[in-house]
């Protein structure tokens, strides 16, 4: 763990704002949208949130240039402060400064850090796993922060679906540069499947809704000293069906085997069965809904995110390694695709060598927003019609449609105005 008492100055790190500074110095640990540091707390900052000097804290900055693919509801301190107490390892938020955060780090390592791609979590695992479903689900409405104006109605399934697949229409597919657009054309993913999916919304019935953390793949579960299992990274919670949960769960584990899905989706169904009743209403067909949206979702973002992670001049070798991890995307999607045909890999390294040889043409997707600066879409208006300054940050917004143009991720350091 570095050292950031003082940094690179000598002036001991005695504020959030200079342990930031000094956290900035050393090794970031992987995140996609966030710069995370592992850093000990100095004696000063360590007695003013009641804990030992040399605490183990993490340091989190958003990436600006982070290419945006997931929906956000809600500021992820507002969350974690909603939850303490009642999800069980839920980091604590420290401080919450612009520009950075800082909360309680997870003592023990990520689950695909200790046990590694194919191998079994271990034993206790699966009750660990549904007791974090449990909690997460009772976590109760009235405690959760506001929710968007137009959000689904409470129940309201299909609602939930739909807003899930327009964003990714919209802030997704819709934003992808020209060059990624005549990618996918080449790969065979055409503009029909998002649209049939939703007409698939229509048979999804209703469940109660309840807090989904949407992310809990093997990076974000946390094995402690004792093999107990926490949480990580809740900026992409959501309020909606609870089957999405269990169908995000399986799609971004990509369990080894189907014992171990099936063991998953029996730790869900017991937790609901507690927290949530009503959840199991029809859950199996909803069940196969949600896993093709994974599916297509995957497709959608990791074509765009394994392309733009080629090198510069990408040689044969990288491209039909990346042309592999592709096929194994499409492979996976093919009936919500509607593909007669998976190109092979060949097929698609030539594509992506196109793609990479119009790589000049590529506008860098700015969407999504940033965690420190919430615009709604009635302050977007209100700032541009008024320079008097930003007006007070909130969470509610009116229209979802709307709010997809609002919620743009600012440029700057000060994230004080949306990119055009």
């Amino acid at each position: 763990m570095p050292d950031v008492a003082r940094g690179a100055s000598g002036r001991t790190a005695d504020s959030w704002d200079l342990l930031y500074r000094a956290a900035g110095e050393g090794e970031p640990l992987s995140g996609y949208y966030h710069r995370n540091y592992r850093v000990g707390l100095p004696p000063d900052l360590a007695a003013a949130v009641s804990l030992p000097a040399g605490t183990p804290v993490k340091v989190r900055a958003p990436i600006p240039e982070a290419v945006q693919f997931n929906l956000r509801i809600w500021p992820e301190g507002e969350l974690l402060r909603a939850i303490a107490g009642r999800v069980d390892g839920s980091p604590r938020v420290l401080a919450d400064r612009p520009g950075f955060t800082v909360h309680s780090f997870a003592q023990g390592v990520p689950l695909s850090g200790r046990y590694g791609a194919g191998r079994r979590p271990g034993r206790g695992y699966t009750a660990r796993l549904e007791a974090l479903f449990r909690q997460t689900a009772a976590v109760p409405s009235h405690a959760l922060p506001p929710l968007p104006g137009g959000w689904p109605a409470d129940g309201d399934c299909g609602g939930f679906l739909r807003t899930l697949v327009d964003f990714t229409e919209s802030e997704v597919k819709g934003r992808s540069s020209r060059a990624h657009q005549e990618l996918f054309a080449a790969l065979g993913v055409g503009d029909g499947a998002l649209g049939r999916l939703r007409e698939r919304a229509a048979g999804l019935g209703e469940r109660p809704f309840t807090l989904l953390h949407t992310d809990s793949h093997a990076g974000n579960l946390i094995v402690g000293p004792d093999g107990e299992l926490s949480l990580i990274d809740w900026e992409l919670a959501l309020y909606g069906d609870p089957v999405y949960e269990i169908a995000a769960h399986l799609g971004r584990m990509r369990y080894a085997t189907g014992r171990r899905r099936r063991a998953a989706l029996r730790a869900w169904r017991s937790a609901v069965a507690v927290s949530c009743p009503g959840a199991l209403s029809g859950h199996r067909g909803a069940l196969r809904v949600y896993l093709d949206f994974e599916r297509l979702l995957s497709v959608h973002i990791d074509v765009i995110r394994l392309t733009l992670a080629l090198p510069h001049r990408a040689g044969p070798v990288e491209l039909m390694a990346t042309a592999e991890r592709i096929l194994v995307l499409l492979a996976a999607a093919r009936g919500p695709l509607g593909l007669r045909r998976v190109p092979d890999a060949e097929r698609i390294a030539a594509a992506c060598a196109v793609w990479q040889r119009n790589e000049r043409d590529v506008t860098r997707m700015w969407n999504g927003r940033a965690e420190t600066g919430v615009l709604t879409y009635e302050q977007t208006h209100s700032q541009r019609s008024s320079p008097s300054g930003p007006q007070p940050k909130r969470n509610v917004v009116e229209e979802p449609r709307k709010w997809f143009d609002a919620v743009r991720t600012a440029k700057g350091p000060d994230l004080g105005s949306l990119s055009e």
